[in-house]
């Protein structure tokens, strides 16, 4: 109960007693413990604000004697409003010790009830609100058993895809060994339920790279060994992500490095960086940069089919009608090619570019949940393309077949390079010429 004689002051909910402040423990939890003198910004003064006539609202000001319903009022968990990372956070304190937010839900909070605001070391005054139950069964059981499903879904269907690879030896060239290497990476991930998926965008640059290389340049380049151009594609897609990694630990973890750097401080919050702030420079920037890199190369292929298809609309006129079909039956398998790949860059990123939309638009997670699903289920998706077209279906379940020792005729197909990656005759120039 507060005296009638300060009934008229500015009010706020404060989590600790005075000369506390909240702080994590080690087990993660917050907890309330003595201010040290040594801290900077130990005061417990807040901003209350005042709305006019009009609903603007006034500049907030401190104020030099107020009340403080001192108590932890949450029963459930809290989470921190962190409105200089996200708008959606945006809140004030009023006079009457409510706190309004437009985007928070309920927008109007009661001291002593939903919030409590305290001072956290580091961070300065801190609003934390109080998860109430339903809140809590939507976002921890509801969020992590729908994407846990869908992780679990993919499993079977990526290890059947690397079984239907390993037991076709043709099929294990330089892009099979690549989307086996991806499926595992895959696997051991989502069987751990853990986010260790920075290589595996990288497939979808390698059959564009492949693209690229083959059907862009020409000339009397020797081709590149299977086995070399392997070790090309394992060094780009592990090696960033090694060495981000790498960088990531020696920052966060090394003492001497000044708290100016912005660290990823990972376990402070979560298994994951702390927030946003955290992750922009070590996961969103060089995930954008992945992103953008891809958009390039498939705008490097679409731009190289539609001058082909010129070239050979300017050759018919000169070129028999039987070598004009050829070469559009040439070009026809190239569209399909670029539509695989293309798909491939739907699956793989445009995942990832939305992620990076959704740090960078905020909103809430919910929102973005098809999309978490569609990466949930990528082992599905994966399998149908890789797996379940005719020319490799027919080749595995030969394959398949005469493991169980039933004679059968080899179907007419050749490796996955062949199936997939059709080499183009430029311009006259022998395939075995074409890089």
């Amino acid at each position: 109960m507060i005296p009638d004689e300060y009934r008229n002051l500015s009010k706020v909910g404060k989590c600790c007693r005075v000369g506390e402040m909240m702080k994590k423990n080690v087990n993660g939890i917050g907890e309330c413990v003595p201010i040290n003198l040594t801290t900077l910004d130990t005061a417990f003064s807040p901003y209350f604000n005042e709305f006019n006539m009009s609903g603007i609202n006034a500049i907030g000001q401190q104020k030099d004697i107020f009340v403080a319903m001192i108590g932890d009022p949450c029963e459930y968990k809290r989470y921190m409003l962190e409105p200089e990372i996200s708008n959606d956070d945006e809140h004030y304190l009023l006079s009457n010790g409510s706190i309004f937010g437009v985007n928070l839900s309920p927008s109007m909070l009661a001291p002593g009830i939903d919030y409590c605001i305290e001072l956290v070391p580091g961070r300065g005054l801190r609003t934390l609100v109080c998860f109430h139950k339903e809140e809590q069964i939507l976002s921890a059981d509801f969020r992590l058993t729908f994407y846990a499903c869908g992780l679990l879904i993919s499993v079977p269907f990526l290890i059947l895809t690397i079984m239907a690879y390993f037991i076709t030896p043709k099929l294990m060239d330089v892009h099979g060994k690549a989307l086996c290497y991806y499926c595992g990476c895959l696997t051991i991930a989502f069987t751990t339920l853990s986010i260790a998926q920075l290589a595996s965008s990288h497939l979808s640059h390698q059959s564009c790279l492949s693209i690229v290389r083959r059907y862009i340049r020409t000339g009397n380049s020797a081709a590149i060994n299977p086995n070399r151009l392997f070790f090309y594609y394992s060094l780009w897609a592990w090696a960033p992500s090694v060495a981000l990694i790498i960088i990531s630990m020696i920052i966060d973890l090394n003492p001497t490095i000044p708290s100016t750097y912005i660290k990823p401080n990972f376990g402070a919050q979560s298994c994951w960086f702390e927030s946003n702030v955290e992750a922009m420079p070590y996961f969103y920037v060089p995930v954008g940069f992945l992103v953008i890199f891809n958009i390039v190369l498939f705008a490097m292929t679409a731009t190289a089919i539609s001058r082909h298809q010129q070239a050979l609309d300017l050759r018919r006129l000169r070129e028999d009608r039987e070598s004009n079909r050829q070469d559009r039956r040439t070009l026809s398998r190239l569209k399909r090619l670029f539509l695989v790949c293309l798909g491939l860059f739907f699956i793989m990123g445009m995942n990832w570019a939305m992620e990076v939309i959704s740090w960078a638009a905020g909103g809430a997670s919910l929102a973005w949940s098809a999309f978490d699903l569609v990466n949930a289920l990528q082992g599905v998706i994966i399998f149908g393309i890789f797996v379940l077209r005719k020319s490799i279906r027919r080749l595995v379940w030969y394959q398949i077949n005469k493991i169980r020792g039933i004679d059968c005729h080899e179907p007419e197909t050749c490796s996955m390079e062949c199936s997939l990656l059709t080499v183009l005759n430029v311009n006259g120039i022998p395939n075995e010429r074409i890089l």
